[in-house]
């Protein structure tokens, strides 16, 4: 579904390749998943041929389409309708695997935490294409492998008002799917080599925490669209 907002002009092959580039999800799943978005209204069927952006299939290993034009047979017309259904069944107290407070600026932790496999999120990451947004903690996708020296380093540092919130990437899978999603695809990086989820990422998960609508500068930008 992240691929279809991603993507706004897409064929069923195309979204196969950027979802499954090992091909362990079936052609004919996500043939049911786009009817699934048909039959809500999410996306159209159309005809013709056009570009793509491309961005989820870049150095993902095992993809077979390149950038560029490739046969279109749907369109999303609906990205607002698409987000608040993938927050039905994916949010963000569900995904969260802790949190605390310390006394370091959320600067200050944003520059020690980096050092570790961590993509910042949430309010953290929509700060940083809002500069007028002021997230209330410092939100964090962590690696499973680095859980409990994450755990550790918040535990021996001096309680303060910051708080800091860690999440896995998803329910159940966080380790296998993090080598697909914890590249340049999902993740962006700072000039400082800061990892921060993408624009398109960031506004998922903030409609799975319900802050959608602090959202809207990015809306506007992504797809047009005002709420």
């Amino acid at each position: 579904m992240v691929a279809a907002l991603t993507n706004p002009f897409f064929s069923q092959r195309m979204l196969w390749h950027i979802c499954s580039p090992s091909g362990e999800i079936s052609l004919g799943h996500v043939n049911k998943v786009v009817m699934d978005l048909r039959s809500k209204g999410f996306v159209q069927e159309t005809i013709g041929r056009g570009s793509y952006s491309g961005l989820l299939i870049s150095n993902t290993a095992g993809a077979k389409v390149k950038n560029g034009t490739n046969r279109i047979s749907h369109r999303l017309v609906d990205p607002v309708g698409l987000l608040r259904y993938i927050a039905l069944f994916r949010t963000m107290d569900d995904l969260r695997i802790m949190s605390t407070k310390v006394e370091a600026r959320p600067d200050v932790v944003i520059k020690g935490l980096a050092s570790l496999d961590v993509v910042f999120c949430l309010g953290t990451a929509q700060s940083r294409y809002s500069p007028y947004f002021r997230p209330d903690e410092v939100s964090l996708y962590i690696h499973d492998r680095d859980q409990d020296r994450l755990a550790k380093t918040l535990r021996s540092a001096p309680y303060g008002n910051t708080k800091v919130a860690c999440y896995r990437i998803a329910s159940g899978k966080g380790a296998e799917m993090w080598g697909r999603v914890g590249s340049d695809a999902l993740f962006s990086r700072d000039k400082k080599g800061t990892r921060y989820t993408t624009k398109v990422w960031t506004v998922v998960d903030m409609f799975c925490d319900g802050k959608g609508a602090f959202t809207k500068p990015l809306l506007k930008e992504l797809w047009g669209i005002e709420i």
